[in-house]
């Protein structure tokens, strides 16, 4: 579903996510590890933030969250950058991913630093929202950012006003459009985030 439905645009690892490279020319982020840590860190690097597996090939390459990066982040300060790292952690801990579960749990304290900086020293707050209703945010949610629920409701309509709003960049509404039902939305989802059904282990008898 995500080779006929998304990788005319996207990429996971680069590829259409069956490892075959689309004839379409890459035109919005790659998807693999949405989320995590490591995405996050390239998305919040001001050598990367504006690369094809980012913005580099959107409406937001030019917008305010690339220069950003670009502009302030790049002339951080070692404490900044510190800060920095902590609100990349409480982020990416929102999205509850399997596949950094134990770690999210050991740096429990310093996600909760995060969480506060991300809305004082750092001013995420002034362009995203973030457990708090904020009627003039005007950039993606950050509340359960990565998270099965907000990739679904993302899917369903990015052009949301908890999303993209009218600045959403050639992304459909698969869900309010019927391109796609809730089931297949669910399922790109949980494939994304590494949720697909693993069968339960049962123990050999002697």
């Amino acid at each position: 579903m995500f080779a006929k439905n998304c990788a005319s645009c996207h990429r996971y690892d680069g590829h259409d996510g069956t490892g075959n490279i689309p004839k379409d020319a890459q035109a919005a982020s790659d998807l693999a590890g949405f989320g995590s840590h490591g995405w996050l860190a390239g998305l919040l690097d001001p050598e990367r933030v504006s690369s094809t597996n980012y913005f580099g090939a959107t409406k937001a390459k030019d917008g305010k969250m690339s220069k950003f990066v670009k502009k302030n982040v790049a002339n951080y300060t070692a404490e900044q950058k510190e800060q920095l790292q902590k609100v990349m952690l409480a982020v990416s801990a929102e999205a509850q991913l399997k596949s950094q579960a134990a770690t999210d749990q050991r740096d429990a304290a310093i996600i909760a630093e995060g969480r506060v900086l991300l809305k004082d020293a750092m001013a995420c707050t002034d362009c995203h929202q973030f457990h708090v209703k904020d009627p003039d945010a005007f950039a993606p949610d950050l509340t359960g950012y990565g998270s099965r629920e907000w990739l679904v409701r993302f899917l369903n309509n990015p052009g949301h006003d908890d999303f993209y709003g009218k600045r959403n960049d050639r992304m459909p509404a698969f869900g309010e459009k019927k391109i796609l039902s809730t089931e297949e939305i669910g399922l790109i989802a949980d494939w994304l985030r590494g949720d697909w059904y693993e069968p339960a282990q049962t123990q050999a008898r002697d």
